[in-house]
């Protein structure tokens, strides 16, 4: 039988984040091509800064689509009519009109496989799940990474083949430094680190791991490292304060450069000392890029998920491959891939929980176990037996 001709549509490194990542893995892993964006967000809905990391590699791939311009879904659809299967990479509505225009220029027999990293929004609306039904329903199966998102992509669907398997690992950040070497590049002396990282949006619930820093009685550095979107730093700095927590604010702009930071009510200066460093909260709101996310993790002691929604958890998985412990809320697919072993499950909304389960990581917790766990976690949710489940979807197209 001849190899089936398979070609992936979405997001590839320069462009940012787990998502892009997970495309340029899946493709190395299946052999497929690629067809990609020319430009992936307008300004408007993409409230961050660049959505591109110059860190990163060109992966291989075909950019050619612009979100913004029909005659690019036009010219991309058309080109992808040569292959057998085509996977398209769904997480955000704003593709809708692009995918959907694709799909219906493909050939009859050609196989579509959605790839749903989230079957709904994190901001949802009515017209955004309108949206996302239309696409749905246009696939033949639908690749999802936990049992709840499971249950509404069949029921949005229409009862199309759905496929539950694991989001696997996500081995970013290139070389591992030692903790001593993570937290003297970063300039911190504190003993004990938390570290809540990537994107900063309401629903991964920073306000709630600031209000549960209040009710610590363990002394814990949390370390926030990742952009704020909607140009919320300010704001989260102003409710940092206002529950009386010591603020550190980051000056620098890469990890070549000479840390700077600021002390709120305490001055300027080069390196925070241990005291300063004790129940202090240090925000780093930059984009991080992949050159620096092995610092981040490295220098941490554990990894926070306080969400409020997640279908599954990117920055979890990326604890993982550092060998990092998370504490998470029961939500989505967190259940699934965090236990007793390799992190601590709390209820969701919770700052006093979410307060206890760090107490108790720092004080009566086998910290070396979790760490155990979690890598033992991260060679679990393998690349090649992820690539597999896609390999058996071609075969019996």
């Amino acid at each position: 039988m001849p190899r089936v001709k398979v070609a992936i549509v979405g997001p590839v490194f320069p462009f940012r984040a787990g998502i892009a990542y997970c495309t340029t893995r899946l493709a190395d892993e299946l052999g497929a091509d690629v067809v990609s964006f020319s430009r992936q967000f307008p300004k408007r809905f993409y409230p961050g800064g660049d959505d591109t990391d110059p860190t990163l590699p060109r992966a291989k791939a075909d950019f050619i689509i612009d979100v913004m311009n029909p005659l690019t879904w036009l010219r991309a659809g058309w080109r992808l009519r040569r292959y057998d299967a085509v996977i398209f990479v769904w997480w955000v509505w704003l593709f809708a009109p692009a995918y959907l225009i694709m799909i219906a220029l493909l050939r009859r027999r050609t196989s579509v496989i959605l790839q749903c990293h989230n079957v709904g929004d994190k901001e949802p609306a009515a017209w955004k799940r309108w949206l996302t039904n239309r696409v749905l329903r246009r696939g033949d199966a639908l690749v999802v990474h936990a049992q709840s998102e499971a249950r509404e992509a069949w029921t949005r669907s229409g009862g199309r083949q759905v496929v539950t398997t694991f989001l696997p690992v996500h081995e970013l950040g290139g070389a591992i430094p030692s903790r001593t070497d993570a937290r003297a590049t970063l300039g911190i002396t504190a003993p004990n680190v938390a570290l809540f990282f990537g994107h900063v949006r309401p629903f991964k619930g920073l306000d709630i791991a600031l209000r549960a820093w209040r009710e610590l009685k363990a002394d814990v550095l949390l370390v926030v490292a990742g952009e704020a979107w909607w140009e919320k730093a300010a704001e989260y700095e102003a409710l940092a304060q206002e529950l009386g927590l010591t603020v550190i604010l980051s000056r620098r702009s890469t990890v070549e450069g000479p840390p700077h930071y600021r002390a709120e009510g305490r001055g300027s200066f080069d390196r925070p000392s241990a005291a300063q460093d004790d129940r202090a909260v240090r925000f780093d709101f930059r984009f991080i890029p992949d050159s620096e996310i092995a610092t981040f993790f490295a220098a941490a002691d554990v990894v926070l998920a306080p969400y409020r929604i997640e279908a599954q958890s990117g920055v979890a998985l990326t604890a993982f491959h550092f060998a990092r412990p998370v504490i998470a809320t029961t939500v989505g697919g967190l259940p699934e891939i965090i236990d007793g072993s390799n992190g601590i499950l709390i209820p969701p909304e919770d700052p006093s929980a979410l307060a206890n389960a760090i107490d108790e990581f720092f004080t009566t917790r086998d910290r070396a176990a979790l760490e155990l766990a979690a890598a033992a976690s991260a060679r679990r949710y393998s690349w090649p037996e992820y690539a597999a489940v896609f390999a058996a979807l071609l075969d019996r197209r």
